[in-house]
């Protein structure tokens, strides 16, 4: 069965929400192909990767937040950004897309040569493009000034 590959800013991907439990993302993409403890600088959060390599994806959950997925990323060409393809768009085309969806605080960094990425602050999402090509979306639940979550 085709999954729901729709990015949902602040939300979710497809049928799961932020906050999913790791049984509820199991159930919707299957075990996953590999899992990796992330010990973040300057962070007290424990994070866990979920990697669906075939599937293009990645889920992470913080064990703080009791282990629910707070973070996904995709590189998976048909994903569905407000009813368009994302991995179709040049960097002008998805600020011009994110603006019309109300989402207009974008910021671009160059990394290294011929990666760029574009934050969006205000959606809680980057896009990563490699040489002109869009290569990753990663995106997170929402949190307000206070650093509180606002679970969908």
């Amino acid at each position: 069965m085709k999954k729901n590959l729709e990015i949902k800013p602040k939300v979710g991907f497809g049928d799961l929400k932020f906050g999913a439990t790791k049984s509820e993302v199991e159930q919707y993409f299957g075990p996953p192909q590999e899992t990796e403890m992330l010990d973040i600088e300057d962070e007290i959060d424990e994070v866990e990767v979920w990697s669906y390599w075939e599937q293009g994806h990645s889920i992470y959950f913080e064990k703080q937040e009791k282990e629910v997925c707070t973070n996904f990323e995709t590189d998976d060409e048909g994903s569905v950004l407000f009813g368009e393809q994302v991995f179709r768009m040049n960097e002008d085309q998805l600020i011009a897309h994110m603006e019309l969806n109300g989402f207009a605080d974008a910021e671009i960094d160059e990394e290294e040569p011929g990666e760029r990425i574009l934050y969006f602050d205000d959606a809680h999402m980057q896009f990563v493009y490699e040489e002109g090509e869009m290569a990753l979306v990663s995106w997170a639940v929402a949190v307000d000034d206070d650093e509180k979550i606002l679970w969908p």
